[in-house]
């Protein structure tokens, strides 16, 4: 058994292991894999060509926080804050200005500075500039007249901002103070300009509006400062008016009259203290007062002692004794007279201290009089003070701050710490990742193209499929002829017996001799299950075979309806023909005749159509014409007409030996097979595959002897065949 013979399918062929049918399965389907994997990367790269490629600048800002740890109203309080309140007002510092970088107003403004209105980019009603090929081919074809001014509206502003704030991403970076402004643009220096545009006109934006609200403050404060002012003079000068009209010193208060009254009365206290001493000391005839007094009392006590000393000694009229008397009495005089007068003094002392504590008494009474009255007028002229006071207090204040005000440095709150610059990467598409991706893709899609062609693929192609349905035998597969050959089917057999069509014909005649019950007059039926299936072609390759083997063979036109071995007939030949001799009007030698280019092949034809076929067929003339072809040759092919167009073959098939049955391969279906076999109801000998691809069969590993064509092929010699490599045969395993 060669190749291109099949009976039943081996065991071999239905006991292959899941890998091997996974690598039958992968190799019948490696082109449209292949195909499907190419497509797919194919179409990736195309739609990444026609993708514009898009470019991310990033500009860095950092935001300065060091001096929100402790606001004011914090810094005055006696908690101080905790850490977590800390990074929470630094978290919200930085996302507002987040937001102030992606703000309209920030947008607006660098669409204004960089006349973004006129970039089609980001103007949609600018038509986008073709380039390359397209553009030579608008401009040499299609030349553009001089462009249109462009009338830029409120709405197309509008527009032309939203679109830089879709392309505009702000975000902070990770938990740092640091926020990236990234910009995406077709252009990657415009993606660059963009980037530190947008940075600086927030900052320029920031310290032109703080600069504003400082004049405003400053101008503010001025007023305040000038209005208070005003007030102060104006309140201070009630001030002198009223001391002027009261008659109120300025040094003149309310402490100085107090501090008046207690000097006065501290006076008077000691004025009475020494009265009071003054009347003691004269009471009590004090003569401390009198240095003099003194010294004579202590001159007398002398003197005393002296004259009792004297008396002692000489008696009392001794001189000396009264000497002494006489001194005695002297200094007793001066001591009378010493008293009297410091007793004057005393008393004057003690009148003028009572003089001087009078008028102390008046003094004191005279200065809280006047600290009353004073008391009493200087009330709207403390109410004046304590304005003056105030006012003096705000109008510091106010000083105080418009000073500060004007020394304050206007800075933004965020700075560029590194501008962007120009991308030498596109951010979108990035090529080598999607290609990845891709080619992962385009793998799956490739498995699921071959799971879904596996699952769906329902043609018969092998004898174990046919034997599978139908329990029937392949005898062979036929190759296709190929279009370009210029030799019908039987002079392919015999003139070109290395061809792979001579060989497969000649594989299906031998074993249809097996199987037949004698050596010659046997009578096989060749049909098919629809018109175009190739059951002609391949009745007249049998019968070519046999005669190539030294057979006699002769093919019997049955297909009354749409009869077809003209490729026998010698053109322009008006023999008789079939329909002749069933409706008598000839002889059965009437109608047999020869190819002219292969006389032993002999045939029977119809050169029209009958009225009534099956009437024909069923005739008792068909049944002796056949039986008589039996006794002269070894071979009575008979063609019929398909079993799913008509009932002809059901007929002619009870008067035949073998019944073959062709099926178109690769256009053969479960469904029609099991169909062919319900209307013919009839025994069929075997099956035979009709225009089969080898090349194809082989490459799809169907797990039988076509599967190996390519390393056998140097065997054959196929017409147009450039390729002769012969190699080693190797046979049907599963023969």
């Amino acid at each position: 058994m060669t190749m291109h013979e099949a009976l039943r399918p081996a065991a071999a062929e239905t006991m292959t292991t899941g890998s091997t049918e996974l690598i039958r399965i992968l190799r019948r389907r490696m082109r449209g894999l292949i195909v499907t994997i190419t497509l797919t990367l194919l179409g990736t790269a195309l739609v990444l060509s026609m993708i514009a490629p898009r470019y991310n600048a990033t500009a860095v800002m950092r935001v300065d926080t060091a001096d929100i740890g402790m606001p004011d109203s914090i810094a005055a309080s006696t908690a101080p804050p905790s850490i977590r309140d800390i990074e929470m007002r630094q978290a919200h510092q930085i996302d507002t200005q987040i937001q102030l970088l992606q703000s309209r107003a920030v947008a607006r403004q660098v669409v204004r500075d960089l006349a973004l209105t006129g970039d089609p980019e980001f103007n949609p009603a600018l038509p986008i500039p073709s380039t390359g090929l397209l553009r030579w081919f608008s401009d040499t074809f299609f030349p553009a007249g001089p462009p249109a001014k462009l009338i830029v509206t409120p709405q197309m502003s509008e527009k032309v901002t939203d679109r830089l704030l879709s392309a505009l991403k702000v975000a902070q970076d990770s938990t740092s103070n640091y926020i990236n402004v990234t910009v995406s643009s077709t252009s990657p220096e415009k993606a660059a300009r963009i980037a530190n545009k947008v940075a600086t006109t927030y900052m320029d934006t920031q310290i032109r509006e703080r600069r504003a609200s400082q004049i405003r403050d400053a101008e503010a404060l001025r007023r305040r400062a000038g209005e208070l002012r005003q007030q102060l003079v104006s309140t201070e000068l009630k001030i002198a008016n009223y001391r002027r009209a009261h008659g109120i010193d300025a040094e003149v208060g309310g402490a100085g009259d107090a501090a008046q009254v207690s000097r006065a009365g501290s006076e008077l206290a000691a004025s009475k203290a020494a009265v009071s001493e003054a009347a003691a000391r004269v009471a009590s005839g004090d003569a401390t007062v009198s240095p003099l007094l003194t010294e004579l009392k202590a001159r007398e006590g002398v003197l005393t002692a002296q004259i009792a000393q004297l008396r002692t000694s000489y008696g009392g009229g001794h001189p000396d004794v009264r000497k002494a008397e006489a001194e005695l009495a002297q200094v007793r005089q001066t001591i009378s007279e010493e008293g009297e007068r410091v007793q004057r003094q005393l008393r004057a002392e003690v009148n003028a201290q009572a003089a001087r504590r009078t008028t102390l008494a008046g003094d004191v009474a005279g200065l809280r009089a006047q600290s009353l009255d004073r008391g009493v007028t200087g009330v709207p002229l403390a109410d004046y003070g304590r304005d003056v006071t105030a006012l003096q207090s705000v109008y510091v204040s106010i000083l105080s701050r418009l000073k500060q005000t004007l020394s304050d440095v206007v800075k933004a709150d965020a700075a560029l710490a590194s501008p962007a610059l120009r991308p030498t990467q596109a951010s979108f598409p990035r090529s080598m990742p999607i290609m990845g991706a891709a080619s992962a893709a385009a793998l799956i899609f490739g498995f699921l193209y071959v799971i879904v062609a596996e699952a769906t693929d329902n043609h018969v192609r092998t004898a174990g499929q046919v034997y599978e349905l139908s329990r029937l035998a392949t005898f062979g597969m036929i190759p296709a002829l190929n279009r370009r050959d210029d030799l019908p089917a039987h002079l392919m057999v015999t003139e070109r017996p290395y061809a792979t069509f001579a060989e497969a014909a000649r594989s299906v005649e031998r074993k249809l001799a097996r199987t037949l019950p004698r050596e010659s007059g046997n009578v096989v039926v060749v049909t098919s299950p629809l018109p175009g299936d190739g059951k002609t072609t391949v009745a007249v390759a049998i019968a070519a075979a046999a005669t190539a083997t030294g057979r006699s063979a002769i093919v019997v036109e049955l297909d009354l309806r749409r009869p077809d071995l003209s490729t026998l007939a010698q053109p322009g030949s008006e023999s008789r023909d079939l329909l002749d001799y069933l409706q008598g009007e000839a002889s059965l030698e009437d109608i047999i005749q020869q190819n002219a280019a292969l006389p032993a092949l002999k045939f029977i034809h119809a050169r029209r159509s009958a009225a009534d076929p099956q009437a024909l067929l069923a005739s008792r003339k068909v049944a002796d014409m056949l039986a008589t072809l039996r006794r002269t040759f070894d071979y009575v092919i008979v063609n019929t007409p398909p079993i799913l167009a008509a009932g002809d073959a059901r007929l002619a098939g009870q008067l035949a030996d073998a019944v073959l049955l062709v099926l178109p391969w690769e256009h053969t279906t479960p469904d029609l097979v099991r169909s062919t076999l319900e209307q013919f109801d009839g025994d069929i000998t075997g099956v035979v595959f009709n225009r089969v691809s080898y090349i194809r069969h082989a490459r799809l590993a169907l797990g039988d002897g076509l599967q190996y064509y390519q390393r056998v092929r140097g065997y054959y010699r196929d017409p147009h065949d450039q390729r002769r490599r012969p190699r080693l045969p190797i046979f049907d395993r599963a023969a």
